[in-house]
């Protein structure tokens, strides 16, 4: 069968090559983020596919939608593979329009409009929080009196907390409308308005296998999606197993999965927010989580999620049973960048626990502040017995790095 692979994934940690059916042939539309700048690597990634494109500015480009249509009227296709949650509409368009098995766009959108799925949990009875579209000043300015402050604005179809502002009161209101006119002329703006829940936060990531939930854990989350994208360490668990959260949150994570029609096949990444009134779903999206989840999951299930979904959806599954409970306990955590000059970056001491640590950091960078909850400058993974032991060599890691690293402020750079 000739597939369509549409990826934005690093190709050195996606071998699609090994995970199809040997008798597939695999055409490449990939980011070139994903593709190594080294010449030799970047060879031996694009080798082995039938045709590759690779396309600058991937994600907000038409280019690789065009491409696929270009090549399906030489090579109709019958399989379109696509995990990333940018390409989830794309490829459910590309779907409808050649009649290929798979998720449609209809089916995609209920997981990347944050308006519909929401209108569908407060339909199925999952407790979610008070919303509003919001298209146009009216709109937010009726969110105001109808959910109060504060409030929470962001984008329907967004991720990574991208866009998204905490307006606490009229002034803020007014700040934001000042640097957010919300819509140009009838344009609608594409937002929601969400009232505020000061909470905890916890991710719960799975796999559904020939329509069941076989794998749904979650991991309990330090700081808010906001907090991390305005500077705060992102540091993520894996809940332990005799943790009394964790049945309510996994039966709420299958009843919205269950009530959003989610594939045959399919991996999730929800989100529930935990308040002094109980547990209220956020959302959740029909891919595997972004951040270092893929490790975690890997880790923690010895399962790799795209892996597992590649192979299944290809026809060429791993052969093992995907597990209920993890064999370990793991979790992870993001150190965003501060805005400065990187002077000196030390031996980064670290707990034998920790299984993996990355770096994008070396001395003379210029750093900035982050742009997203999954902005970093360095991220560790760790396992343990526990959760309490996986948090306290996750907060040493950290440590480490920063007593390793120096970096001169913005103003003492100004000052010299």
């Amino acid at each position: 069968m000739k597939v369509l692979v549409l990826n934005r994934f690093k190709l050195a940690r996606v071998d699609y090559r090994q995970w199809s059916h040997p008798s597939d042939e695999l055409y490449l539309i990939t980011s070139s983020d994903s593709v190594s700048a080294d010449e030799t690597a970047r060879k031996k990634e694009l080798a082995g596919f039938a045709h590759t494109e690779v396309v600058d500015d991937y994600a907000d480009s038409a280019m690789p939608e065009y491409l696929a249509h270009r090549l399906h009227e030489r090579h109709s296709f019958g399989k379109v593979l696509a995990m990333s949650e940018f390409d989830l509409l794309r490829a459910g368009r590309l779907r409808d329009a050649w009649g290929v098995p798979g998720q449609s766009e209809a089916e995609a959108l209920l997981f990347r409009d944050k308006i519909r799925m929401k209108e569908v949990l407060a339909e199925s009875g999952v407790p979610i929080t008070g919303y509003r579209a919001v298209d146009h000043v009216t709109d937010l300015l009726l969110a105001v009196r109808d959910l109060g402050f504060p409030l929470v604005v962001k984008p329907r179809l967004g991720a990574a907390s991208v866009g998204v502002a905490v307006v606490e009161n009229d002034a803020e209101l007014d700040a934001f409308l000042t640097r957010d006119p919300l819509s140009a002329g009838d344009a609608p703006a594409h937002l929601m308005a969400e009232s505020f829940v000061s909470h905890a936060l916890f991710h719960i990531d799975g796999i559904v296998d020939a329509g069941e939930v076989k794998v749904c854990w979650p991991s309990e989350q330090t700081t808010s999606c906001l907090e991390i994208a305005q500077g705060a360490v992102c540091l993520s668990t894996f809940l332990d197993a005799d943790d009394p959260r964790l049945r309510t949150l996994r039966d709420m994570t299958v009843r919205a999965v269950e009530a959003l029609g989610i594939e045959e096949t399919a991996l999730f990444h929800a989100e529930i927010f935990g308040s002094a009134d109980g547990f209220v779903f956020n959302e959740v999206g029909c891919r595997v989580g972004g951040a270092k989840i893929r490790d975690q999951l890997e880790y923690g299930f010895d399962v790799d999620p795209i892996e597992w979904f590649a192979r299944a959806y290809l026809g060429h599954p791993r052969h093992h049973e995907l597990r209920p409970e993890p064999v370990r306990q793991t979790g992870y955590a993001l150190v965003p960048p501060r805005p400065g000059l990187v002077e000196a970056l030390g031996q980064v001491e670290l707990p034998p626990s920790i299984r993996l640590f990355e770096s994008k950091i070396s001395p003379g960078d210029v750093l900035e502040r982050s742009t997203s909850s999954t902005s970093t400058m360095a991220s560790f993974v760790a396992v343990g017995a526990t959760q309490a032991d996986v948090v306290r060599d996750l907060d040493s890691a950290v440590a480490a790095l920063r007593s390793a690293l120096v970096i001169r402020e913005p103003s003492e750079e100004a000052g010299r």
